[in-house]
């Protein structure tokens, strides 16, 4: 049994290791990441090398370490997020070449909001997602509407232990995000605008799975001077009808359409 409760020990720091490495964050010595994931220095050391000689990290020639190339050939073997990522692309792709900017797909995941996909083009509108990144429920377009069509068990998770408000996150009490939820849910669409930048527009949609329940939400961000909302929310539905009727092919043998 102390055998097991050490092994447990062991991965719960080897995860709060790779943890360490922030979305846009490449690499990061031994230290910064020792510090990071609240681990003493020599432990580190020791993970570090195990996970090193298994391929999980690669070591730099100067001494730093980076997400190794094992741990994304594991992650991609997902039917999961990365499947529906997968199956969405060609929607996606024909959304974007429609839209011309940003588009985004994300799904809830831990009480945050996480982007699988990034379409972008020239010279765009300036954002801070990246792929495999997150942000808080509140901090974009998206974290509302996937709020705001999850079960009323999740949402009520997702409004009373939601993350700390940070720069990008307004200030909501429970009852106004509650509110700004159910006006969502009616609308069937949110759009935040200057949210992460001043200059920037958010406007997301709801993708549903072949049995009606919410499954990721698809965004485009677009200029604030032109961000042609009506036509932006049409291509987007038509995407997300697009998205689910390839969900219900792959998983189930449904389109989407007989429900």
């Amino acid at each position: 049994m102390a055998h097991q409760s050490a092994g447990a020990s062991s991965l719960s720091r080897a995860v709060r290791l790779f943890e360490s490495f922030d979305a846009g964050v490449r690499d990061l010595s031994a230290t910064q990441i020792a510090s990071k994931a609240d681990i003493p220095l020599t432990t580190a050391h020791r993970l570090l090398t195990e996970l090193t000689d298994l391929g999980l990290l690669e070591r730099m020639p100067n001494r730093r370490y980076r997400i190794g190339i094992k741990l994304w050939e594991i992650a991609v073997r997902t039917p999961g997020a990365l499947g529906i990522r997968e199956i969405a692309t060609p929607s996606l792709q024909a959304a974007h070449r429609a839209i011309g900017q940003h588009l985004q797909l994300a799904v809830l995941h831990s009480g945050e909001v996480l982007y699988l996909e990034r379409l972008s083009a020239p010279n765009p509108v300036t954002i801070l997602t990246i792929v495999g990144g997150r942000l808080p429920l509140t901090a974009a377009a998206s974290g509302y509407v996937l709020a705001a069509f999850s079960d009323p068990a999740t949402q009520h998770s997702l409004v009373t232990q939601r993350r700390p408000p940070f720069r990008f996150t307004p200030k909501l009490t429970d009852a106004e995000l509650r509110t700004r939820l159910d006006a969502v849910r009616l609308r069937g669409y949110d759009i935040t605008q200057g949210y992460v930048h001043p200059t920037a527009t958010s406007i997301a949609v709801p993708v549903f799975g072949p049995l009606g329940n919410i499954v990721a939400a698809v965004s485009a961000v677009v200029p604030i001077a032109d961000a042609r909302e009506e036509f932006v929310i049409a291509t987007l539905n038509t995407a997300a009808r697009s998205i689910r009727a390839s969900l219900g092919r792959q998983y189930s043998g449904l389109d989407g359409s007989d429900l």
